[in-house]
């Protein structure tokens, strides 16, 4: 007799399976891979938990699936993530684009007008999404997004070709501001900031992502602190330096930005962690 794999059944019995592996979120990360399995919406596997999958479906769901088991981010498996509206594209030479990050950007975007003729830089730019979701909200705007990894930058190219953003954004290999040239209206970065001693106790999907994107250093500033410190000459008068950081570095940096001449402020995230730093240089 053949087994008919109907969504609600094959879905409650993935769960269970990423319940078992110890996955974060096994209920929605199952619901997203085989939406994506599908071509579907989620919203679509939501509504139709009796429609029957194909027998080919059903096996690239199971693929899909034994690599979640395993531990992979589910950006990673899918290809892209959600980010500011956008969909970016993910691949595991990039840091997956959280929440908190889509936060900064707004935070950022608060301080410009919309029609504004601006030069932007992204450091540490990763898959580019800074960038890309900073040149779609500033039409007029231009952006340099820059970043030490070469094969990084390769993902960031494909989610600008995919935006039809190429003559807004210029892309830059360069370790912090080696290779940097010019002024700018706003230098925001989501660095790495993980302490080299705490990156064993991330998740099993953080472990998949590159260390590259992620350790910063002994105490969490090597990225930051060279960062931070040339940057007043690369900000325009008046220009903002926007920073995501991890729980307990922001109050520290923004003093050591006051005791520079930085005006700083510090600001929550959803979590209410203190998490970003927002500084312009008196």
């Amino acid at each position: 007799m053949v087994k008919n794999n109907l969504v609600q059944q094959v879905l409650c019995e993935a769960q269970t399976r990423l319940e078992n592996a110890g996955s974060d979120e096994p209920q929605a990360n199952a619901q997203w891979l085989l939406a994506c399995a599908l071509g579907v919406s989620r919203t679509w596997v939501l509504a139709n938990g009796m429609a029957e999958i194909p027998a080919d479906t059903y096996e690239q769901f199971q693929q899909m699936l034994a690599r979640k088991e395993a531990g992979e981010p589910l950006s990673h498996i899918v290809g892209t993530q959600p980010f500011c509206g956008l969909d970016i594209r993910v691949t595991p030479d990039v840091l997956t684009p959280r929440p908190e990050t889509e936060e900064l950007v707004e935070l950022a975007a608060a301080s410009f007008e919309r029609r504004g003729r601006y030069e932007f830089v992204d450091m540490c730019t990763g898959s580019g999404c800074i960038a890309v979701a900073l040149a779609h909200k500033f039409p007029n705007a231009v952006v340099l997004a820059a970043d030490k990894s070469e094969a990084a930058l390769k993902v960031a190219q494909e989610n600008i070709r995919a935006h039809r953003l190429e003559n807004r954004i210029q892309l830059l290999q360069s370790d912090i501001w080696e290779n940097v040239m010019g002024t700018f209206d706003l230098i925001i970065s989501n660095p790495p900031y993980i302490p080299t001693a705490d990156l064993a106790g991330l998740t099993r999907e953080v472990q998949h992502e590159p260390r590259l994107a992620l350790d910063g250093g002994e105490d969490g500033y090597a990225v930051t602190r060279p960062l931070c410190a040339a940057a007043d000459g690369y900000l325009k008068p008046g220009g903002l330096l926007a920073l995501e950081l991890c729980d307990g570095q922001a109050w520290p940096l923004a003093r050591g930005l006051a005791e520079i001449g930085w005006k700083a402020e510090v600001k929550k995230d959803i979590f209410n962690i203190e998490r970003f730093v927002l500084a312009r240089k008196n």
